[in-house]
């Protein structure tokens, strides 16, 4: 990860404002979202990724990915839970600050 923990919550939390002032825009406008903002939110995003350097899974992508569309930034509570193996902890990332944890196993 080259990012420090506050660098990447940071970084997260602008993702998902970029993520909800453009839906706001999106439904405002009523337009497509296929729009030359959303490229930018876009590669905000592979920026975040690249910085992350983590693994991708086929089916899955990252676990950032997982964070963000899938858990809804963590506030989907049925979603937001991991089993970790090697420990045996189960984990419920509910924020960036967790996520971070969980991604550099810093128990």
């Amino acid at each position: 990860m080259k990012l420090s923990k506050a660098q990447f919550c940071i970084a997260v939390e602008t993702f998902k404002e970029m993520m909800e002032e453009e839906n706001d825009l999106i439904n405002a406008l009523d337009i497509s979202p296929e729009w030359k903002p959303g490229r930018w939110v876009n590669n905000y995003y592979e920026l975040l990724e690249d910085l992350c350097e983590l693994e991708v899974d086929d089916l899955y992508g990252t676990d950032l990915d997982w964070f963000c569309f899938e858990t809804d930034f963590g506030q989907n509570k049925d979603m937001n839970k991991v089993y970790n193996t090697e420990t045996g902890r189960t984990w419920c990332i509910e924020s960036p600050e967790i996520l971070y944890d969980f991604i550099t196993r810093d128990e």
